[in-house]
């Protein structure tokens, strides 16, 4: 068989099947036979060739960009798979920074009295005069 006589007997059996009426029946259950109660639904695309064709070449657009940002994805995705983990959600010390030197030898520390350390104590103001 002749590939143009496929396709037109292809169109032809999709004409028909297309032009057979849509029963929405209870229960949003649809079927080609009526149904009690069921109602005729449209079936019809009412958009024009233009505007097919353009709803056409806007689904192409998008799927061409959603391709786009699913390789931007996937290599970012790679890109922290290579960078080490961090181990602690605190801040960071920068690599450059040296390490803060002991001013004093573990056993020769001086206990330290700073106001911050004792407790609190309320005074009552004086009366004034």
């Amino acid at each position: 068989m002749k590939p143009w006589i496929a396709a037109l007997l292809l169109t032809l059996v999709h004409a028909a099947a297309s032009a057979a009426p849509v029963y929405r029946c209870g229960g949003g259950h649809y079927s080609q036979t009526p149904c009690p109660g069921g109602a005729v639904v449209e079936t019809t695309d009412p958009r024009s060739a233009a505007q097919r064709a353009e709803a056409r070449r806007v689904a192409a657009e998008e799927r061409r960009k959603g391709r786009e940002m699913e390789r931007e994805r996937v290599a970012a995705e790679k890109a922290a798979q290579r960078e080490p983990a961090i181990a602690s959600l605190g801040p960071q010390k920068a690599a450059s920074e040296p390490a803060k030197a002991k001013l004093q030898p573990k056993g020769k520390r001086k206990a330290r009295k700073d106001k911050d350390s004792r407790d609190f104590t309320a005074v009552a103001p004086k009366p004034a005069r």
